[in-house]
C-alpha cells in the first residue's frame, strides 16, 4: 500500500532514525613485520588527517563523510621492483616510505555521521584478540537518516506500507477548526 506523509513530519524529524554503524580495523603480524596504528602516514596531507588524534585514531564528536580517515596504520611491504613514482618517493622522503603502505581505515560510501565512540583492544592491556592480531579499534558512526520516499513504515497491528510522496503541509486534508 503507499503511504503519503506530511511534509511536516519531515520539517519535524517525527520520522528520523539514528542508525550505529560499526567499523573495525585490525593490526595484525604479517611475515614483513608489523602493521601499526599512526597519525604518521606517509604521502597524506594534513587536512585528510585534520580529525585524527596523536595515535592516529578519530577523535569522538567528529563530523566525518566519505572517505575521511578514521584509523590511521600503515604496513609493511615485500620488497619488490619500485616504480619510477616510488623511486622519487624514497629519494625525496627518504627509508621510511620505501617500506611501508598506507592501509588507513576509511569511510565508505553512504557512512557520513558523527563519531558517536571509539574503542582500542590491544595485547597489551591482555584483551582477547586472534593470533596474529596486536591491536583492534571499532570505530561507531551514528547516522541521523530522515524519512523519504521508498522507505517502509509498519504499524504494530500489521498494516505496512511504502511511503510514496511527502505532501506540503497546506495540501494535507485539514478538518474545520484548522486541525
Amino acid at each position: 500500500d503507499a503511504i503519503i506523509v506530511s511534509e511536516r513530519l519531515f520539517r519535524e524529524d517525527v520520522y528520523t532514525s539514528i542508525t550505529i554503524n560499526e567499523y573495525t580495523v585490525q593490526c595484525v603480524r604479517t611475515r614483513n613485520g608489523d602493521e601499526e596504528i599512526t597519525r604518521d602516514i606517509p604521502n597524506v596531507s594534513e587536512s585528510a588527517k585534520r580529525y585524527l588524534d596523536e595515535d592516529g585514531i578519530i577523535m569522538v564528536g567528529a563530523e566525518v563523510k566519505e572517505g575521511d580517515i578514521l584509523v590511521g596504520k600503515i604496513s609493511p611491504k615485500g620488497q619488490v621492483d619500485l616504480s619510477a613514482e616510488e623511486k622519487l618517493l624514497q629519494a625525496i622522503f627518504g627509508e621510511k616510505t620505501k617500506n611501508i603502505r598506507e592501509s588507513s581505515l576509511k569511510v565508505p560510501n553512504g557512512g557520513e555521521g558523527t563519531v558517536a565512540a571509539v574503542r582500542r583492544f590491544n595485547i597489551a592491556k591482555n584483551d582477547e584478540l586472534d593470533d596474529d592480531v596486536i591491536e583492534l579499534v571499532k570505530v561507531y558512526i551514528a547516522q541521523k537518516r530522515k524519512i523519504q520516499i521508498g522507505d517502509k513504515v509498519a504499524g504494530r497491528h500489521g498494516n505496512k506500507g511504502i511511503v510514496s510522496k511527502i505532501v506540503p503541509i497546506e495540501d494535507m486534508p485539514h478538518l474545520e477548526d484548522g486541525t
